[in-house]
């Protein structure tokens, strides 16, 4: 890790991943998983080796060239869009960074505490960052009042979403069984928050070109509380009738993605910047909220 003490007293660190580090000619290339207490270590040994295959890959072929990812026609780079991205001490915002760079957008990732002096650039889009514990240890509510106030697009991510729940007068809950690093099914749909199906263009733009299921990341112990708050509309759950391993049942799936009924803000509460989470289909999410 790398980090600063600051004048004022405070220090602020880092982590450096996928990172080579060469010493007398030789490369050390390091990796690691996360272990919880249901960790399967078959897995987490490949999950550090495909954590390290592409630094390995850049040692032992250095003269290859990357595969470029397409943008198809459904995919147009944002070329003149701004963004701030508003950092909740998470430990992969820079992730989730790049994959809005890939956008084409120019990204200003941010600390919380100095968010306010990053909107003088008046941004396109305003990206609520995941990141540890509450939405109300870091007063992410009064964040959304001043991004309301001078009229910005806002997409939430993790604790991003939970946050709009909150701020909108909405509860939360604890899952029986933290999800973290872990992958679901999610369901597209639209549904008030009385339990009522709208039309699928009620959904919002968030999940354009995308299939009407897919396969995300989790990393998240909070979840939005149904009944959502009114203003409010469920785009996506947990597959419904499927057990996600989180210890809520299935038959009640929690919510997994948001729309505003009337302002430009939606969320979703899994990572589209996780490689668990189709690429593709992260990067179309991240286009379609210039959208909202």
């Amino acid at each position: 890790s790398i980090g600063y003490v600051a004048f004022d007293g405070h220090l602020n660190t880092g982590l450096t991943l996928r990172t080579v580090r060469i010493k007398e000619g030789v490369a050390e290339v390091r990796a690691g998983a996360t272990l919880l207490f249901d960790s399967v270590p078959e897995s987490e040994e490949k999950e550090t080796e495909l954590k390290a295959s592409a630094c390995l890959n850049a040692v032992r072929n250095p003269h290859d060239l990357p595969v470029e990812i397409g943008h198809t026609p459904s995919m147009p780079k944002q070329a003149d869009h701004r963004v701030v991205l508003i950092d909740f001490e998470d430990s992969f915002v820079h992730t989730l960074a790049n994959y809005l760079r890939q956008t084409g957008a120019t990204v200003i990732t941010v600390r919380h505490s100095q968010a306010e002096h990053a909107l003088a650039s008046k941004p396109d889009l305003v990206v609520l960052s995941p990141g540890p514990g509450r939405p109300t240890d870091f007063g992410v509510s009064k964040h959304i009042d001043r991004l309301l106030k001078m009229g910005f697009r806002i997409f939430g991510v993790c604790l991003g979403l939970q946050s709009i729940v909150e701020h909108f007068g909405g509860k939360l809950g604890q899952l029986p069984l933290p999800m973290h690093g872990k992958h679901s099914e999610v369901k597209v749909h639209a549904v008030g928050h009385d339990g009522s199906c709208f039309p699928a263009e009620k959904a919002g733009p968030i999940f354009k070109s995308c299939p009407s299921s897919f396969v995300v990341a989790r990393y998240h112990s909070l979840y939005g509380l149904r009944p959502l708050p009114e203003c409010l509309v469920e785009t996506a759950s947990i597959m419904p009738g499927v057990s996600s391993g989180d210890g809520v049942e299935a038959s009640q799936p929690i919510v997994m993605a948001i729309q505003h009924k009337t302002l430009p803000i939606a969320a979703v509460q899994f990572h589209p910047e996780s490689i668990l989470t189709s690429p593709e289909l992260g990067l179309q999410m991240l286009i379609n909220a210039f959208s909202l």
